[in-house]
């Protein structure tokens, strides 16, 4: 837009009546801030389209997990009965997608009835100043709201994703499908494959019969892959009372009665892949949104971890010193000296065996190997701060050690902190792809970004799109982290706003 459409668009804004402004986006616009305006309207807008097209699904993870609750309340069955990882996962989409419809009108709400007014700034809180500054660095923004973006799809992928990343059918006809391809399909009466349902069953009779036979209809309608009735085909004729279809080099005779429905426009359709297959005839975007889940948790938890424990290190060995300083900084100097992959591989080698998913050994290893850097940062912050007048106030007044360091220095080091552990999230990213193309990251067919990239190292040169997209996305996350870590450390130190 011209800088005349939007002078325009801000001048109709303002006479926006205050009902209108209730609607997500519209009170900023009302109170002149046009682009946050949009950006908020045009996301609520995305919500409001994923709740009407996966309807079913939203509606049925919502009643699995209340139905879960109810019972687990009444029954006191074991929980790992009724939490299942693939139950779980759309409870935790259902959830937190609710929380969006309901949470974003109620703030837009606050803000409708909020004009704006100039702000002294001696006024507003240090990260109310921030955040003003962080604001106006525009790529600093675009990079924060890419992020959330992203986060918001891994913890909604059950809604998101068209397809189950794992199912895979017919990969004669579906498998290497380029982008924007589409495979047709007829579909049978009965199932071809037996969908997978609950466990919930197991939990007995009584009273609470009618409760399980709803959470088994829920958690049924969760579980299947929309494959149970297709048959993927190159093409098709009728013949008299039959359908005769080709896979690859095979003919299949039908009888027509086999079919739902009684004519072509009843058993016949297409399906649409927007960013191709790969060798299992498995949806590449579906996977893509999938494999989020795994490379930003794994990024964002593994970061936390190793924040902790270098703060926790860098804090100890500035504040004593001496024999503390001297002992812990050289055994993060023997750390150090091993190659960072060299010790991880070292790490997955001898722990792999471990009877629990490899991604909590991943998890722990990134994190466990990647905080030395932050723990010498820290102890260099915490060396200058303690010699700093407030601090030397709060020895002379007799506070221990344990408030000087959490109330005093802590608080006072946590800049660099925040913006070395933004950078840092990147960079773990990057190794758990590595390690994921190494095949020693998830193990598939959970998928992830790496490993995606991994099943593709073969076929780049007839597959591309297999290793390639899930490469962008790689790319466009560590790229968006980085920018929004440059735009903390602008925003968060004071000299720059000098």
């Amino acid at each position: 837009m011209t800088r005349n459409s939007f002078a325009l668009l801000k001048l109709m804004s303002s006479n926006i009546p205050t009902g209108i402004a209730l609607i997500p986006g519209f009170g900023h616009l009302r109170n002149g801030k046009i682009k946050s305006g949009l950006v908020i309207f045009f996301l609520y807008v995305g919500l409001l389209l994923i709740a009407f097209f996966r309807f079913n699904l939203f509606i049925s993870g919502l009643k699995s997990f209340l139905y879960s609750l109810v019972l687990l309340v009444i029954r006191g069955e074991e929980p790992m009965r009724l939490f299942r990882a693939e139950i779980v996962e759309h409870w935790i989409a259902s959830l937190f997608l609710l929380a969006l419809l309901v949470a974003i009108p109620v703030w837009a709400y606050s803000k409708s009835v909020q004009r704006w007014t100039p702000t002294d700034d001696h006024a507003i809180s240090q990260v109310a100043l921030a955040w003003q500054e962080f604001k106006m660095q525009r790529i600093a923004v675009f990079g924060l709201l890419t992020i959330l973006i992203m986060y918001g799809i891994a913890l909604l992928c059950p809604l998101v994703a068209p397809y189950d990343p794992n199912a895979l059918q017919d990969p004669r006809v579906t498998k290497f499908q380029p982008p924007f391809s589409s495979v047709r399909y007829l579909v049978m009466k009965k199932p071809r494959v037996a969908a997978v349902i609950s466990s919930a069953g197991e939990l007995g009779e009584g009273f609470v019969n009618d409760l399980i036979r709803r959470l088994k209809e829920a958690n049924a309608t969760l579980v299947q892959s929309g494959l149970e009735h297709l048959l993927f085909i190159t093409e098709y004729h009728v013949e008299a009372d039959f359908v005769v279809a080709t896979q690859g080099k095979s003919a299949l005779r039908i009888p027509i009665h086999d079919l739902r429905g009684e004519s072509p426009a009843d058993w016949e359709g297409k399906r649409f892949y927007f960013l191709g297959t790969d060798r299992y005839g498995r949806d590449i975007f579906s996977r893509l949104i999938y494999g989020s889940r795994i490379s930003l948790a794994l990024g964002l938890i593994a970061v936390l971890l190793a924040v902790t424990v270098g703060t926790l290190v860098g804090l100890l060995s500035g504040y004593f010193g001496g024999y503390v300083d001297k002992s812990l900084m050289r055994f993060v100097d023997i750390l150090l000296a091993f190659p960072n992959l060299f010790f991880i591989l070292i790490i997955i080698a001898l722990f792999q065996q471990l009877p629990f998913p490899r991604v909590f050994l991943i998890v722990a290893v990134l994190g466990l190997t990647s905080w030395m850097g932050i723990s010498r940062l820290v102890r260099g912050q915490v060396l200058s701060l303690k010699e700093e007048e407030f601090v030397l106030a709060a020895r002379a007044l007799g506070f221990k050690h344990k408030r000087i360091i959490l109330r005093h220095i802590l608080p006072n080091a946590l800049t660099p902190i925040i913006v070395n552990a933004t950078l840092r999230i990147g960079g773990i990213i990057l190794v758990e792809a590595a390690l994921s193309f190494l095949n020693l990251g998830v193990e598939p067919p959970t998928a992830s970004w790496g490993n995606i990239i991994y099943g593709g190292k073969d076929y780049l040169s007839t597959a591309w799109w297999i290793s390639t997209f899930p490469g962008f996305a790689i790319v466009l996350t560590v790229i968006s982290f980085n920018l929004v870590g440059d735009g903390l450390r602008d925003a968060l130190d004071p000299r720059i706003r000098i």
